[in-house]
């Protein structure tokens, strides 16, 4: 019997570390202080992508955090995805970057009273069709693939199309979402989804995979619910390159901006 209480497995969050410096190391120890500000209870699993051991340092011993060294170095965003398909945390998860910071209590009991299935934090529209070669070719590697290959061939830009057209999808900024877990078993088996552990392993590729996620989330829900993210497009939801020497210098000048969630920048 799982020893978690219904009223906190209800979801949890999972945090995807890479560490390679003093810097990067106080992301995830900020993060995790950020989560347990509003979340006192809830699991927190981290998932270490191979940071380096010589600078990777918890400020606190923390409590009901969970970590898991991956075995797939540099898979970066599918990894969370990945160990919560082979793991039951708990029932939905916050899927998010090290590099992400929570300001404010975010009420996700409300997705869960509306049974939300999936729901991207962050959105985006602009440079869909980058690196679209490298994108064809990880769509290939997936079963039941004719949708998101369809996808990405006819898509128009968001602009021309408008906000009405239910057949615009729109990339998952990070692959950062709410999940939940039978959703994610679903859509793992049907398109065969860590195939891409073989082929995520750049920089590049995880951009790639910000697109494949979001047409599979839109194609499998969002159009059904005709929305696209909690937070809305990055794009315009924060200064795009804010880095975390930023967010130190306005906490201590009380300038932090009024925003929910903080995402910082450092192109590791």
């Amino acid at each position: 019997m799982n020893s978690l209480t219904p009223n906190t497995r209800n979801f949890g969050f999972i945090i995807t570390r890479h560490v390679n410096s003093e810097t990067t190391n106080k992301y995830w120890n900020f993060c995790i202080q950020s989560i347990r500000r509003f979340y006192p209870f809830k699991k927190i699993v981290v998932i270490d992508d191979n940071s380096d051991l010589r600078v990777l340092k918890a400020e606190y011993e923390y409590k009901n955090v969970e970590y898991v060294k991956s075995e797939f170095p540099g898979r970066g965003e599918l990894l969370p995805y990945y160990y919560f398909y082979k793991n039951d945390y708990f029932d939905n998860a916050v899927i998010i970057h090290d590099s992400t910071f929570m300001q404010k209590r975010m009420n996700f009991e409300v997705l869960l009273r509306k049974h939300v299935q999936v729901m991207p934090i962050w959105h985006f529209f602009c440079e869909k069709k980058e690196s679209f070669n490298d994108t064809i070719g990880m769509v290939s590697t997936l079963a039941n693939n004719f949708h998101i290959m369809n996808s990405l061939k006819i898509d128009k830009t968001y602009e021309v199309i408008g906000r009405t057209n239910e057949n615009v999808w729109g990339g998952c900024f990070g692959v950062q979402s709410f999940i939940n877990r039978e959703f994610l078993l679903g859509i793992g088996n049907k398109y065969n989804l860590f195939n891409l552990l073989n082929f995520v392993t750049t920089r590049r590729h995880r951009c790639c995979l910000e697109r494949i996620m979001g047409i599979i989330f839109h194609e499998e829900y969002l159009r059904r619910v005709k929305q696209y993210s909690l937070l809305g497009n990055i794009t315009s939801y924060c200064n795009w390159g804010y880095t975390y020497q930023e967010h130190c210098e306005n906490i201590r000048n009380k300038k932090i901006p009024r925003l929910p969630v903080v995402k910082v920048w450092s192109g590791r």
